[in-house]
């Protein structure tokens, strides 16, 4: 998960929240009956660099996961508008910039899908909290998670905090951030590029870090935070160039 810097709304959505919804079923109302909703998803998507603002799946079918012998693997399931305090529990942020976001699933997509493989947004539904809730929004964000080999994410060993280690594994359940499809994925994309670095010397490996970190007409490719991991210093170095 890393952290998204939001920044102004679009006119429509500016000018809708002057109006705020009073009460969740006002807010599930108005919400539905705004018909700007895509200009919201353009600004969104620039500010997340076209990836899952829980996940870091690509939103935009540019980088398929491949498998053996070059199989695509993944599968796109679109996306949704997001609201990372929910419409019942802060009716009065419904239209707020700072509280939307992108994450991945659609309406239709989520119709193509397992209970189980259902991440981010879809998985977190009316579920928020303050206090334990880890969200895009925090400068901190990515610093809770660790990236498994195998493609699942964990709270990061070096969180000596019990409170903040229980706010990890309660975010990485909201989201059901190791649903099997997901994991899936991480495992293959993570794999291969461990292997990659493990085959070559550092000037190389420095090479690779700019190529898979650094955005490529404003997208960045998937589960970059993992990537970043894999890179360690050289990765931070490469994210730091690109104030990423």
């Amino acid at each position: 998960m890393r952290h998204i810097t939001k920044g102004n709304a679009d006119y429509f959505l500016d000018e809708r929240n002057k109006s705020k919804p009073s009460s969740a079923e006002e807010a599930t109302t108005a919400w539905s009956r705004f018909d700007y909703k895509q200009n919201t998803v353009r600004v969104c998507l620039i500010e997340q660099f076209s990836l899952c603002c829980y996940s870091e799946v690509s939103l935009n079918e540019r980088f398929p996961i491949l498998g053996e012998q070059g199989m695509v693997v993944s599968s796109y399931y679109g996306y949704h508008l997001e609201h990372v305090e929910p419409k019942s529990s802060a009716p009065q942020k419904t239209f707020e910039h700072s509280n939307l976001m992108v994450s991945a699933i659609s309406s239709e997509g989520l119709k193509s899908l397992d209970k189980k493989d259902v991440f981010g947004g879809h998985a977190k539904l009316k579920m928020f909290s303050n206090t334990s809730f880890i969200n895009p929004l925090m400068l901190n964000s990515q610093d809770y998670f660790h990236y498994e080999i195998s493609g699942k994410v964990v709270p990061k060993a070096s969180i000596n905090n019990r409170r903040e280690k229980a706010k990890a594994r309660l975010t990485i359940y909201m989201l059901n951030l190791n649903s099997p499809v997901l994991v899936q994925w991480r495992r293959i994309w993570i794999t291969e590029m461990s292997n990659l670095i493990d085959e070559h010397d550092l000037e190389a490996i420095g090479q690779m870090a700019d190529l898979e970190l650094s955005p490529i007409g404003n997208a960045l490719r998937p589960f970059h935070t993992a990537q970043k991991q894999l890179f360690g210093k050289i990765g931070e170095q490469v994210c730091k160039r690109y104030d990423l």
